[in-house]
């Protein structure tokens, strides 16, 4: 699975480079958007599953990374930016996919731990690590995100010129929204111990909050346009 992962991404690599960059600027649509958050999904993934045993996320993550290749010749509405503004949209992207990818670690483990409970235990079950090995690796990667999230949000301020003439207010927000969350999880977790179904649903709350930014922000803007 990992072989035919890299692959796709090497092909995913040359369609995104073709869709994305010029020499003077960069060009970003929703498609794009979508289609690089697959890829930083898809190669994070990669990287991780060299000394953590995520290979499972693969089933969820790898098919997701697959289709979003296509989402630029589905949405090609683009809007021509520079290679600066476009460093702070990458590292935003960057924190969306890796506190993805926490995300569907979280939903891992929400299940396995049910199971685990219930006593009811699947194939997919016995093929996840072990449950202390899955929460490890979750808060780790919502850590990761995490930083880099906040990377991106103290980015953006530095390109902000007319907050609401820029229609930010909506993205400001909810991503201000799912950085409290997350912080709020993170000191909860190593000053109080939150862990199992709590450090679960915080991580998926959050990221809920994050894909409102995301989302929210690009309808408007596609409203905008037409």
């Amino acid at each position: 699975m990992l072989v035919a992962a890299s692959m796709g991404l090497v092909l995913h690599t040359m369609s995104l480079t073709l869709n994305l960059f010029t020499q003077e600027a960069m060009l970003f649509s929703f498609g794009n958007a979508l289609s690089l958050i697959g890829w930083i999904g898809v190669f994070s993934l990669l990287l991780i599953s060299l000394n953590k045993p995520t290979e499972t996320l693969g089933v969820f993550i790898f098919p997701l990374g697959a289709i979003v290749t296509f989402m630029p010749y589905l949405f090609d509405t683009t809007s021509t930016i520079s290679y600066a503004l476009g460093s702070h949209i990458v590292i935003s992207v960057f924190a969306y996919s890796l506190l993805g990818l926490a995300a569907a670690q979280a939903i891992l483990f929400s299940i396995q731990e049910k199971r685990f409970q219930q006593r009811k235990l699947s194939q997919l079950i016995h093929a996840l690590p072990p449950l202390q090995m899955m929460e490890k690796t979750l808060v780790q990667l919502v850590v990761i995100g995490f930083i880099v999230l906040s990377f991106g949000i103290a980015s953006g301020a530095y390109f902000i010129e007319d907050f609401f003439a820029q229609k930010l207010a909506h993205k400001t927000f909810f991503s201000l929204l799912a950085w409290f969350t997350y912080a709020y999880f993170l000191i909860g977790h190593y000053r109080f111990g939150w862990r199992g179904q709590t450090a679960a649903k915080f991580t998926l709350g959050a990221y809920v909050f994050l894909l409102m930014s995301f989302i929210g922000t690009q309808l408007i803007l596609m409203g905008i346009q037409h």
